[in-house]
């Protein structure tokens, strides 16, 4: 499935958007951005759950969503090819305050998962609490509406919303998925510009259904991302490995 469809999109997510659709110009005051294409972004607990994240080394840019351990440490989901391996180091940047200051916080990525495009970075010395996501325990279905906020083509944080529109690579997949294994992609009409990359894909009780990665290679007017099961399963996968978070 990879070969299919990742290797077009993941390297630089230079993707196809409709400009009609992406958001530039906002409002901002405190946790509400006016959208104003589709106004979907009155008091959003997301917006202080995502990150902007700075591949220090590489330079690459992208978003990320803020989850926690049992000891309440703060880590960053984000895609794998903005980290490329463990180890990576990072610059972390929240959604400004109300004064329009933004703080500045040091990360590592800890996990790497290739095939999947999944990333987990550890943030440092955060001094305050981020709000962390959660994950959503019902899978979303077709024709839901999700919303997204990130850094697209630089602005951040910029929201948008659209719709579920299918999963995996809507039968164009190597290896059919057996039952009960975990659906890896989620196909949404989200539109997605570079800088989206690693972004929460999630519902209307703010609930993660998914993470960003790119456009569908052939549907450019449809966006990818990693479905909630796969998402969960690397995220109790390096905490089952790591019990004090490390």
């Amino acid at each position: 499935m990879r070969k299919i469809a990742l290797t077009v999109f993941l390297a630089a997510l230079s993707c196809a958007h409709e400009p009609n659709q992406t958001v530039i110009k906002k409002i901002y005051s405190g946790d509400t951005i006016i959208n104003n294409v589709h106004d979907v972004g009155s008091h959003d607990p997301v917006f202080r759950s995502v990150v902007n994240i700075l591949n220090i080394k590489k330079r690459y840019r992208g978003s990320a969503f803020v989850v926690k351990n049992l000891n309440d440490d703060s880590y960053a989901l984000t895609a794998q090819h903005l980290c490329l391996k463990k180890g990576t180091k990072f610059l972390i940047h929240p959604t400004p305050n109300e004064d329009n200051s933004r703080e500045e916080y040091y990360a590592k990525a800890v996990y790497v998962d290739e095939e999947n495009d999944v990333c987990l970075i550890k943030i440092y010395d955060t001094k305050k609490g981020f709000v962390e996501m959660k994950f959503s325990d019902v899978a979303p279905k077709i024709g839901e509406r999700v919303m997204t906020i990130g850094s697209s083509v630089g602005v951040f944080p910029t929201k948008s919303d659209g719709y579920v529109i299918g999963y995996d690579l809507l039968g164009e997949e190597s290896v059919p998925r057996q039952e009960g294994e975990p659906a890896k992609r989620l196909m949404t009409s989200l539109p997605v510009a570079g800088g989206n990359s690693g972004g929460p894909v999630y519902n209307n009780n703010f609930e993660v259904v998914g993470m960003l990665v790119g456009v569908h290679p052939e549907y450019n007017h449809s966006s990818m991302s990693i479905h909630v099961e796969t998402l969960k399963v690397h995220f109790d996968k390096y905490f089952s490995e790591n019990k004090n978070g490390k």
